[in-house]
C-alpha cells in the first residue's frame, strides 16, 4: 500500500502504526530512509496486510 505522510510523522512513528520493523519501512524505501526528515505529501510504499485494521 502507498501512504502519505502527514504532518508529525516519522519513519519509526509509521511503523509503529502498521507493525512493521523500522528496517523494513526504510528498506522497502530506499530514498525516505537517508532522507533526514520526512516532509508531508512524501509517498512511502509499505507491505503490510491491509485486511488487518489498524
Amino acid at each position: 500500500m502507498y501512504y502519505k505522510v502527514r504532518r508529525g510523522d516519522s519513519l519509526a512513528r509509521i511503523a509503529d502504526k502498521f507493525n512493521v520493523s523500522l528496517a523494513s519501512v526504510k528498506r522497502w524505501n530506499k530514498t525516505a530512509g537517508r532522507k533526514k526528515y520526512l516532509q508531508p505529501g512524501d509517498s512511502l510504499t509499505l507491505y503490510v496486510d491491509i485486511t488487518r485494521q489498524y
